[in-house]
């Protein structure tokens, strides 16, 4: 069911133990690269709670609120905003936020990480088979691939589309690091 706030509707989708909550004009845009953490949020709190506490800050464009098996939220989620200005404005704003007569709203800037790199790799490989590689091994299309070489061997920085590809990703590929080189290695940033 539809959230309305402020004239704006928000849609809610229950995909891989998240409950998202995106702003249905900006449905078909990728999420936004800058996201917030936000923790202390109670159990009980669901869309109609959550989307007028953010909006505080702005223009909500996706809030991912992780559940558990019982389909209650965790206490944390992420969110974004139409206008990355706002990341800041929502930083001061909800921060120390009491929501609850016991939670206080605890917000910081999110790593979310999209991107990998692939070390030492060996030379006999080209950025197609790396590409055909890594998409056979994770399962993940959508992903763009920068080779730089560095001496005898090949480094590869892969930019994913979401951060949990990027954990899929990071999971599948460690595991098996060592087909593309004994001296592989995976770095994060």
């Amino acid at each position: 069911m539809p959230v309305t706030w402020m004239g704006n509707t928000y849609v809610i989708q229950h995909s891989n133990g998240q409950c998202i909550i995106a702003l249905k004009s900006r449905m078909s845009e990728a999420l936004p690269f800058n996201e917030l953490y936000v923790k202390g949020i109670p159990r009980n709190y669901g869309p109609e709670e959550l989307v007028p506490i953010f909006s505080n800050a702005g223009v909500v464009h996706t809030i991912r609120l992780l559940m558990d098996f019982g389909q209650h939220n965790r206490g944390f989620a992420y969110v974004s905003y139409v206008d990355p200005g706002h990341i800041d404005r929502a930083l001061v704003t909800l921060h120390g936020m009491q929501i609850s007569v016991t939670q206080r709203l605890e917000v910081s800037k999110s790593r979310n990480s999209r991107s990998l790199q692939l070390c030492n790799l060996q030379n006999h490989r080209t950025a197609a088979i790396i590409s055909q590689t890594i998409a056979h091994i994770t399962r993940i299309r959508e992903f763009r691939c920068k080779m730089i070489r560095i001496g005898e061997t090949n480094d590869v920085t892969i930019i994913f589309k979401s951060h949990h590809d990027y954990i899929h990703a990071y999971t599948k590929l460690n595991r098996v690091r060592h087909i593309f080189g004994p001296t592989c290695c995976i770095k994060t940033y």
